[in-house]
């Protein structure tokens, strides 16, 4: 048989951890921001094969030994056409504070490289509307 006592504390720990769970989902979402932008070759518009993909990551380019850790990345499949639009969305606690962050795109099409970004491209937090410029690849 319970006793009233044990009740009142089954139910008080219910009563405090609902909400404490609730309230982790909501600050985990308010924990995620995002860089969107346009992905655009140097001169103009170009067609891309059919299947290429445009795969655009933010890296943090701050570490040791020229370490780059990738924080957040999208991957445009079938992509047919540049310029084509991106948003990578990435988890604010992955990035280092006071660090550089840069974007760097690739496009690919079977595997083979085509088109990558011509400069390094250096970011703060909640970057919208960004333009990176890409070209073919530079041949030896």
């Amino acid at each position: 048989m319970w006793k009233p006592a044990l009740l009142l504390s089954t139910s008080a720990l219910i009563v405090m951890t609902v909400p404490a769970l609730l309230l982790t989902v909501v600050f985990a979402d308010s924990d995620v921001d995002s860089i969107t932008g346009t992905v655009r070759y140097l001169e103009g518009e170009v067609e891309l094969p059919v299947g290429a993909c445009v795969e655009v990551v933010l890296v943090d380019v701050s570490g040791e030994d020229s370490l780059a850790i990738a924080v957040g990345r999208q991957v445009i499949e079938d992509a047919s056409t540049l310029p084509v639009e991106f948003n990578v969305t990435y988890r604010t606690d992955r990035l280092t504070p006071g660090a550089a962050h840069e974007i760097w795109v690739a496009v690919r099409h079977e595997g083979e490289l085509l088109y990558t970004t011509t400069s390094d491209i250096e970011l703060d937090r909640s970057v919208s509307d960004i333009e990176v410029a890409v070209a073919p690849l530079a041949m030896p």
